[in-house]
């Protein structure tokens, strides 16, 4: 085995892994982006309804 065919191989790998990574970040940011977006979504069905309630009174 020579070294550039071990350096091929080492490369691949690397790159294996660092598409891995990417996907588990990307997957990650994506569930923190969506309870962010339920977060906020709940907050002005809150507020629209403590509106709702204190201008009715």
């Amino acid at each position: 085995m020579s070294y550039k065919e071990l350096e091929n191989i080492i490369d691949t790998k690397i790159q294996k892994a660092i598409r891995k990574h990417e996907l588990i970040v990307a997957f990650i940011s994506s569930i923190i982006g969506l309870v962010f977006i339920m977060g906020l979504f709940h907050a002005i069905l809150l507020n629209h309804t403590q509106i709702n309630a204190f201008c009715l009174r």
